[in-house]
């Protein structure tokens, strides 16, 4: 993207906020519907890791610990005004409180300010999450203890044609600076969704790359079967080719047999600089629970056929969701196979503000995936990840 077209995104972004913020009635938070709401998460969850994120190698032992995210927020509502107040401490169990340098810290997840001036327009600015579809390309990871939540301005405008957003945020410490257009339009059969994706590097300016895509699915007459399909291109600087991501889904529900998923990945790449990145997409939602790809260590594209099966079982107050994921591994061009992963999870939820999930994921690696992250191979290739997990979720208006 050139100087002109970067100042024209800004000015897009900017010029409303100087217009319209002086024409805000200030009475207006005083009239109408008003409301507190103070929203509590308490979430330990203990992990063996052998293998996580990362292939293990002769000598290393598996590791065992428990990490707690505990949050308290704070949300107040007018018929025109919003103001979120969310505070996060991560931590590990035995070691220090405080906010000492790698240790627990008590901050601030979310901090912002939401105007709505019709009720069609919504603009937001300040720390807030921000996720788009299915968080392919922009996700919360809010299954990470850590979640993301980004600092900027975000703008909402509802159509006849649907549903336009426009956000700019930054990440000073990363010298990054992200500039996002989506568009989104609903039908009783289909959805179109467009998003594009700007990321400019100012540490490092031949880094800046623009990802632009399109999301469209729909379902059949009889409801059980849906299908999405998903396209983006990404368009890096220099003399690097474009580089494009397909994904294709074929969904069944039913109300005896439960959710079936059929779905294929693939992300163009290769090591000679050729690689699509999903940037801040929630791929330990796409790519296995084991975060062998786009999570734990850099990948160079990939194709992932998969299986999803989920279920609900139980009766009264002890409500429960079982589901199987079977993730079979290849490089983007077919000739190798990486892994074979497979991940089970069954969620208890006695209550609507009480969870509890255990989990248990095991892949096995192949000799060409150790190749690609230059690691020794250990012969039989497993390699696992299970937890426990609580989750306590009460909400209380005041």
């Amino acid at each position: 993207m050139d100087k002109r077209k970067c100042w024209i995104s800004y000015v897009i972004f900017f010029v409303p906020g100087f217009v319209s913020v002086p024409l805000a009635p200030i009475s207006a938070q005083d009239a109408g519907f008003t409301e507190n709401r103070v929203m509590l998460q308490v979430r330990p969850r203990s992990e063996w890791r052998d293998g996580y994120k990362r292939l293990r190698q002769p000598g290393e032992a598996g590791e065992l610990l428990t990490m707690q995210r505990t949050r308290f927020t704070w949300h107040h509502e007018t018929e025109k005004w919003e103001i979120r107040l969310g505070f996060q401490d991560v931590r590990t169990f035995g070691g220090m409180a405080g906010n000492a340098v790698g240790y627990g810290a008590f901050a601030a997840a979310e901090s912002w300010g939401a105007w709505t001036p019709g009720e069609n327009t919504r603009i937001t600015a300040g720390r807030q999450r921000i996720a788009f579809d299915n968080e392919r390309i922009v996700g919360a990871v809010d299954w990470s203890q850590n979640g993301r939540f980004l600092d900027g301005f975000r703008w909402d405008q509802t159509t006849a044609f649907g549903i336009t957003t426009a956000a700019l945020t930054w990440d000073a410490p990363a010298g990054l600076t992200r500039i996002m257009g989506y568009h989104v339009y609903e039908s009783k059969r289909h959805r179109l969704s467009f998003l594009y994706f700007n990321q400019k590097n100012s540490l490092e300016p031949s880094a800046s790359v623009v990802t632009s895509g399109a999301t469209w699915s729909g379902e059949f007459q009889s409801k059980r079967v849906s299908w999405v399909v998903e396209t983006y291109a990404q368009e890096q600087p220099d003399d690097h080719p474009t580089s494009f991501m397909y994904v294709a889904e074929l969904h069944y529900n039913s109300h005896g047999l439960g959710s079936a998923l059929v779905a294929l990945d693939w992300l163009e790449g290769d090591k000679r600089g050729r690689a699509f990145n999903p940037f801040l997409g929630t791929n330990h939602r796409h790519y296995g629970w084991m975060d062998q790809f786009y999570v734990g260590i850099p990948a160079y594209g990939m194709a992932d056929m998969r299986l999803h099966w989920s279920k609900p079982f139980g009766i009264a107050a002890w409500k429960a969701v079982w589901d199987l994921r079977y993730h079979r591994f290849y490089n983007p061009t077919f000739d190798a196979l990486f892994a074979n992963e497979y991940d089970a999870v069954v969620v208890f939820k006695p209550t609507p503000f009480v969870q509890a999930s255990f989990g248990w994921s095991v892949m096995q690696a192949t000799e060409a995936m150790y190749a690609t992250q230059n690691r020794v191979d250990i012969g039989n290739g497993w390699q696992q990840w299970g937890w426990i997990a609580l989750n306590f979720l009460p909400s209380i208006i005041l």
